[in-house]
Protein backbone atom coordinates (compact mmCIF):
# COMPACT_ATOMS: atom_id res chain seq x y z
CA UNK A 1 0.00 0.00 0.00
CA UNK A 2 1.41 3.34 -0.72
CA UNK A 3 0.35 6.19 1.49
CA UNK A 4 0.47 9.81 -0.29
CA UNK A 5 0.07 12.79 1.72
CA UNK A 6 -1.62 16.19 0.07
CA UNK A 7 -1.42 19.31 1.83
CA UNK A 8 -3.87 21.98 0.36
CA UNK A 9 -4.87 25.75 1.06
CA UNK A 10 -7.88 26.83 -0.50
CA UNK A 11 -6.48 26.93 -4.48
CA UNK A 12 -8.53 24.04 -6.04
CA UNK A 13 -6.53 24.39 -9.21
CA UNK A 14 -3.74 23.46 -7.24
CA UNK A 15 -5.58 20.92 -5.37
CA UNK A 16 -7.02 19.22 -8.86
CA UNK A 17 -2.94 19.07 -10.22
CA UNK A 18 -2.27 17.14 -7.39
CA UNK A 19 -5.21 15.13 -7.73
CA UNK A 20 -4.33 14.62 -11.37
CA UNK A 21 -1.12 13.17 -10.80
CA UNK A 22 -1.93 10.85 -8.12
CA UNK A 23 -4.34 9.39 -10.61
CA UNK A 24 -1.67 9.22 -13.73
CA UNK A 25 0.30 7.27 -11.54
CA UNK A 26 -1.80 4.54 -11.65
CA UNK A 27 -0.79 1.60 -13.78
CA UNK A 28 2.38 3.42 -14.45
CA UNK A 29 5.64 1.52 -14.92
CA UNK A 30 7.38 3.12 -12.13
CA UNK A 31 5.02 2.43 -9.45
CA UNK A 32 2.17 -0.34 -10.83
CA UNK A 33 -0.14 0.12 -9.38
CA UNK A 34 -3.89 0.03 -9.10
CA UNK A 35 -6.23 2.40 -7.42
CA UNK A 36 -6.70 -0.15 -4.47
CA UNK A 37 -2.85 0.16 -3.79
CA UNK A 38 -2.98 3.39 -3.35
CA UNK A 39 -4.08 5.89 0.08
CA UNK A 40 -4.47 9.35 0.37
CA UNK A 41 -4.52 11.58 3.18
CA UNK A 42 -5.79 15.69 1.85
CA UNK A 43 -4.82 18.07 4.94
CA UNK A 44 -5.59 21.28 5.41
CA UNK A 45 -4.26 23.73 7.77
CA UNK A 46 -5.80 26.84 9.05
CA UNK A 47 -3.04 28.89 10.27
CA UNK A 48 -2.17 29.97 13.44
CA UNK A 49 -2.31 33.55 14.02
CA UNK A 50 -3.18 36.49 16.52
CA UNK A 51 -4.25 39.81 15.52
CA UNK A 52 -4.20 43.01 17.76
CA UNK A 53 -6.45 46.07 17.42
CA UNK A 54 -8.60 48.51 18.91
CA UNK A 55 -11.35 45.89 19.71
CA UNK A 56 -9.54 43.81 21.03
CA UNK A 57 -7.85 40.06 20.54
CA UNK A 58 -8.62 37.82 17.90
CA UNK A 59 -6.78 34.23 17.83
CA UNK A 60 -7.07 31.76 14.90
CA UNK A 61 -8.48 29.59 17.95
CA UNK A 62 -11.04 31.10 18.05
CA UNK A 63 -12.15 31.08 14.71
CA UNK A 64 -11.14 27.66 13.63
CA UNK A 65 -13.71 24.86 12.73
CA UNK A 66 -12.56 21.62 12.31
CA UNK A 67 -15.40 20.73 10.33
CA UNK A 68 -15.52 23.75 7.59
CA UNK A 69 -13.79 22.06 5.13
CA UNK A 70 -12.49 23.92 1.98
CA UNK A 71 -13.77 23.14 -1.31
CA UNK A 72 -10.05 22.34 -2.65
CA UNK A 73 -10.28 19.42 -0.72
CA UNK A 74 -13.56 18.19 -1.15
CA UNK A 75 -12.35 18.45 -5.00
CA UNK A 76 -9.24 16.36 -4.30
CA UNK A 77 -11.30 13.44 -2.65
CA UNK A 78 -14.20 13.36 -5.16
CA UNK A 79 -11.58 13.11 -8.26
CA UNK A 80 -9.44 10.24 -5.94
CA UNK A 81 -12.33 8.46 -5.19
CA UNK A 82 -13.87 8.52 -8.91
CA UNK A 83 -10.40 6.71 -9.70
CA UNK A 84 -11.10 4.02 -7.09
CA UNK A 85 -8.44 5.38 -4.74
CA UNK A 86 -8.90 5.72 -0.69
CA UNK A 87 -9.17 9.11 0.50
CA UNK A 88 -9.10 10.73 3.98
CA UNK A 89 -9.35 14.31 5.12
CA UNK A 90 -7.59 15.72 7.66
CA UNK A 91 -8.07 19.48 9.17
CA UNK A 92 -5.62 21.21 11.11
CA UNK A 93 -4.72 24.10 13.29
CA UNK A 94 -1.09 25.79 13.14
CA UNK A 95 1.81 26.27 11.84
CA UNK A 96 1.18 25.01 7.87
CA UNK A 97 4.74 23.16 7.82
CA UNK A 98 4.81 21.95 10.75
CA UNK A 99 1.10 20.78 10.64
CA UNK A 100 2.14 18.81 6.89
CA UNK A 101 5.24 17.33 8.26
CA UNK A 102 3.59 16.25 11.49
CA UNK A 103 0.81 14.84 10.12
CA UNK A 104 2.95 12.68 7.56
CA UNK A 105 5.04 11.42 10.19
CA UNK A 106 1.70 10.13 12.21
CA UNK A 107 0.49 8.03 8.94
CA UNK A 108 3.58 6.94 7.76
CA UNK A 109 3.54 8.63 4.42
CA UNK A 110 5.85 7.65 1.21
CA UNK A 111 5.67 10.82 -0.43
CA UNK A 112 4.10 14.32 0.10
CA UNK A 113 3.09 15.62 -3.01
CA UNK A 114 2.62 19.61 -2.55
CA UNK A 115 0.62 21.75 -5.36
CA UNK A 116 2.98 24.27 -6.50
CA UNK A 117 2.50 27.46 -7.23
CA UNK A 118 2.41 29.28 -11.00
CA UNK A 119 5.65 31.07 -11.22
CA UNK A 120 7.79 32.63 -13.46
CA UNK A 121 10.96 31.67 -15.08
CA UNK A 122 13.50 32.95 -12.51
CA UNK A 123 10.30 32.46 -9.63
CA UNK A 124 10.22 28.16 -10.16
CA UNK A 125 14.11 28.73 -8.21
CA UNK A 126 12.20 29.52 -4.89
CA UNK A 127 9.45 27.79 -3.84
CA UNK A 128 6.87 29.23 -1.56
CA UNK A 129 7.80 28.97 1.84
CA UNK A 130 5.31 26.07 3.46
CA UNK A 131 6.83 24.20 0.41
CA UNK A 132 10.38 24.77 1.04
CA UNK A 133 10.36 24.38 5.08
CA UNK A 134 7.96 20.97 3.99
CA UNK A 135 10.93 20.20 1.75
CA UNK A 136 13.62 20.86 4.38
CA UNK A 137 11.92 19.66 7.73
CA UNK A 138 10.65 16.53 6.60
CA UNK A 139 12.57 13.01 6.03
CA UNK A 140 10.14 11.69 3.34
CA UNK A 141 10.34 12.20 -0.12
CA UNK A 142 8.10 15.72 -1.11
CA UNK A 143 6.99 15.97 -5.01
CA UNK A 144 6.23 18.72 -6.43
CA UNK A 145 3.11 19.09 -8.88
Amino acid sequence: MYQFVIPVDEDETRAKNAAEYVTELIGESGLDVGPESLSVSVVNVFKEFKAIDDGGNVKSKDLYDEDALPESMVTVRDLLTAAGVSVDLERRHGDPADEIVEYADSVDADTIIVPGRKRSPVGKAVFGSVTQDVILDSDRPVTIV
